[in-house]
């Protein structure tokens, strides 16, 4: 997915490269947009509650089914 293309709402994923370890992979949705000459900025909404803002070359297309909480089973030997 390009992110030029990306409108609020959509679905992003940051990448793992991103230097704050703790939004690395997280998935969120593009609450705002902002153009920047030769570059755009995304302010990501977090399903915390939190956002954060985003260069889009931190930024990745996300899948929707990798919006919904993963079941986590948690095995005891």
């Amino acid at each position: 997915m390009d992110l030029q293309d990306a409108r609020v709402g959509t679905s992003v994923l940051v990448r793992v490269d991103y230097t704050n370890a703790h939004r690395q992979g997280a998935v969120g949705r593009i609450r705002k947009c902002y153009q920047v000459p030769h570059y755009e900025a995304y302010e990501v909404l977090f399903p915390d509650g939190q956002t954060e803002l985003f260069w889009e070359h931190q930024l990745e297309g996300a899948k929707e089914s990798s919006l919904k909480p993963k079941k986590r089973r948690w095995v005891f030997w």
